[in-house]
């Protein structure tokens, strides 16, 4: 049996720690990762909106001038240009604002052995 010195036995502790918060880093940073994709997706559907948004008024700003120059509505949807839908702003807006806070409390909750198995420490 090799007798080991108080300073090896140190060394070899900081050594295990080590490679230990190192292993845990690397786990970290591949969750992160994952929930990064979801704050890109997010941001990308939230881009898509304003601009589906900004669309749609250009259309209703060009449909009223449509009608003011002397077309009809009648002739405008003969020709495939249907009146625009009123403005649904606050349920578009709801969804994106909301859904982020709704689960924040989830997210922070901590998980248990079964909502997590690969940290299950029963094994």
């Amino acid at each position: 049996m090799t007798a080991t010195t108080p300073s090896s036995h140190k060394k070899a502790l900081e050594t295990a720690r080590k490679a230990a918060e190192s292993l845990a880093q690397e786990a970290i940073a591949t969750r992160v990762a994952l929930v990064g994709a979801i704050g890109e997706a997010e941001a990308e559907l939230a881009a898509i909106d304003a601009a589906r948004v900004e669309a749609e008024d250009t259309i209703r700003v060009a449909h009223e001038r449509a009608i003011a120059g002397g077309w009809t509505v009648k002739e405008l949807a003969a020709m495939g240009y249907s009146a625009p839908k009123k403005k649904k702003a606050a349920a578009s807006s709801k969804r994106s604002s909301s859904a982020p806070a709704e689960n924040t409390a989830a997210a922070n909750a901590p998980q248990t052995s079964e909502q997590n198995p690969a940290h299950d420490s029963s094994a």
